[in-house]
């Protein structure tokens, strides 16, 4: 049934016209979204961790539209890019990583965001608590980045329908 499902997606017309037409466009906006979105968590991260203390911690809270912006992006020119090879990426261990680590990074971000980004006291990101979750924030985007790419090298073609 699912080796059904991704068959019947990434031999659709609208893969189709993804990778011959829209491909570049989606794969710009793939990246854009992905450099607001880790880009931004990355300053907070930064910044929590003690970097740039000049930056009010509160201040940073507003970011969060901003890389909410970069994660829709990022999730629609990535469901448009999944579409393509859609069987080999479901059945790729990179490609559940790289979901698993963007899934923890974003509860990660909100968790930094409702927490640490509320007080307006200037020592409020500097707990070990908060430290430990910028560090575990960092970890999971470096690992949703080197998952991405990897998925570009690596493939699971020989598994499931085809």
């Amino acid at each position: 049934m699912v080796d059904q499902l991704l068959h019947a997606l990434q031999h659709s017309a609208f893969a189709d016209w993804v990778q011959a037409t829209a491909y570049p466009a989606v794969i710009t906006a793939h990246s854009i979204g992905l450099a607001i979105l880790v880009g931004l968590l990355v300053v907070i991260d930064l910044r929590v961790l003690g970097f740039a203390t000049a930056l009010p911690l509160a201040a940073l809270r507003k970011l969060m539209t901003v890389v909410w912006f970069g994660f829709w992006t990022n999730a629609i020119s990535g469901v448009m890019l999944f579409s393509i090879d859609a069987k080999k990426d479901f059945y790729s261990p990179l490609f559940r990583i790289k979901l698993s680590a963007i899934a923890l990074g974003l509860i990660l971000g909100t968790v930094i965001s409702s927490s640490v980004l509320q007080g307006n006291s200037p020592v409020a990101g500097t707990s070990s608590r908060a430290k430990v979750l910028a560090v575990c924030s960092l970890t999971c985007w470096l690992c949703a980045i080197v998952t991405g790419r990897l998925l570009a090298y690596f493939t699971y073609g020989d598994i499931g329908l085809d």
